[in-house]
Formats: structure tokens, C-alpha cells, sequence
């Protein structure tokens, strides 16, 4: 009788150690940032019978501590060696942790540091910063972009002040997308202060109503009997934008320190 039993729960162990032999984690798991393209490589090696019932189930990414992806897969690519890409938006200084879980059994888990510094690197002797050709052709474009918006107002009496109005309204506008798009690169729109993220916003918001006031400009001829309702609306979507673009060169300055 004992030695039944002893024989029937031998026989159990030996199937569940067989059962979490063939059920393991994968063996290794490596990390790499390709920097150009913005995406984060995982390597992981997983020998496996049949990808299709034995496979990484899920993939977790993190950055410093914060879940960035959750990915659940159904089966793996290969029976071995795979890789998987994440697009991931990381700085020098950032620690990710990736964890794959097996679908039967076990985890493995693998970070790394992006290198470099946090901070920016000092600026050569002599070079200007881009901030500086982004605020000049800013201002200018304001600058431009006051003048066609006080003519309408001020200047019917000088000769030719409708040309002049679009002249100096297209001549400002080309100016200040040239400015927003001078800085929209991941260099400058990952810095991390608050007056800067704002700053990033309403940039965005200054070039969608620049965008409006064109268009209703535009159109205002050929709008028929709703010409006074568009002129109207170009006129606003204008004032708008002049109060916007003098709180962000404010918001700017603040982003810099210089007030």
C-alpha cells in the first residue's frame, strides 16, 4: 500500500517538474534604444515546441517606474529568437524596465539608461541659440501682423491700404510659421518645464487660428450673401491670434529665464 503511494506521488513530481520543465520563461531579453528612428528594440530569446500554445503572452514597458506600453500577444513570431519595436519617446537619463511574462510559465525582466546628460549642452563659443531666430522672426511677424490688423481700422486714408493690409498680413504670417516650425523637433519639445509645455500649446493654437483667419480671409470674397459674417469672423480669428501671440512671447521669454 505504501509503496503505491510512494510510486503514484513520484510519478505526480515527475510530471509536474517535466510539465514546468517544458513551461519556462524566456532565457534572455535585451534592450536598445535606436535613437533615429525613436523606438525602443526588445530581444528575447524564448525556445519554444510550438510558438502557437507556448509564447510570450505579454510585454510591459516602462520608463522610470511609469507603465508607457502594455502589448498582449496571442503566440510569439519564432520558436526562438524574436524582436519586438515600440515607438517610445525617451531622454538621456531614462530608465526603462521591460518585463515579458510567459503565457505558461515565468518572467523575465531587463532595463537599461538611455546615456547622456539631462541637461542640454552648453552652446558653443560663438552660436547662437535657435530659440533666439525663433523669437526674432516671431516677433517681426507680430510685428507685420498688427500693422494689416490696425490698417482696416486706421489707415483707409493712405492710397492703396487693401494691398498694403495683405501684403504685410502674408509677409507676418510666413514669418511666424516659419518661427513655430523652426523649434517643432523632439529636441525642444521634450524640455520639461511648464511655461514651456504652455508655450508648445498655445503655439499650436496660434497657428491653427492663423490658419482660420487665412482661409476666411480667402474665401470672404466668394461667400455671397455671408460675406459681412465672414469678414466678421476673420476679423475676430485676427484679434485673437494678437492676444495670443503676446501672451506666448511672454510665456517664451518665461521658458528661457529671461523674465
Amino acid at each position: 500500500m505504501h509503496v503505491r503511494m510512494f510510486g503514484t506521488l513520484t510519478l505526480i513530481l515527475l510530471v509536474s517538474l517535466g510539465g514546468m520543465a517544458a513551461a519556462h520563461p524566456p532565457s534572455r531579453m535585451q534592450l536598445t534604444y535606436q535613437e533615429q528612428t525613436g523606438e525602443l528594440e526588445v530581444d528575447i530569446s524564448h525556445d519554444v515546441a510550438d510558438p502557437a500554445t507556448h509564447f510570450v503572452q505579454e510585454v510591459v514597458i516602462r520608463k522610470n517606474g511609469v507603465v508607457l506600453r502594455e502589448e498582449t500577444y496571442t503566440s510569439q513570431p519564432s520558436g526562438d529568437l524574436f524582436t519586438y519595436r515600440y515607438p517610445v519617446v525617451l531622454s538621456p537619463g531614462d530608465e526603462v524596465t521591460a518585463g515579458a511574462d510567459c503565457n505558461l510559465f515565468g518572467t523575465i525582466t531587463a532595463r537599461i539608461t538611455i546615456p547622456g546628460s539631462m541637461d542640454p549642452a552648453p552652446p558653443a563659443p560663438g552660436t547662437i541659440p535657435l530659440w533666439v531666430y525663433h523669437a526674432l522672426l516671431l516677433v517681426t511677424g507680430f510685428a507685420f501682423i498688427s500693422i494689416a490688423g490696425l490698417l482696416p481700422v486706421y489707415g483707409k486714408r493712405i492710397a492703396g491700404w487693401y494691398r498694403l493690409h495683405v501684403g504685410t498680413a502674408i509677409v507676418g504670417s510666413i514669418l511666424a510659421i516659419t518661427a513655430i516650425a523652426l523649434v517643432f523637433r523632439a529636441s525642444y519639445l521634450s524640455a520639461g518645464s511648464s511655461a514651456f509645455a504652455i508655450h508648445v500649446l498655445l503655439g499650436l493654437l496660434l497657428l491653427i487660428t492663423l490658419l482660420v483667419a487665412l482661409v476666411l480671409a480667402l474665401v470672404r470674397n466668394r461667400a455671397g450673401a455671408r460675406k459681412a459674417a465672414v469678414r466678421t469672423a476673420h476679423i475676430r480669428a485676427g484679434r485673437v491670434f494678437i492676444v495670443l501671440i503676446v501672451v506666448n512671447i511672454l510665456l517664451g521669454l518665461a521658458a528661457v529665464g529671461l523674465i
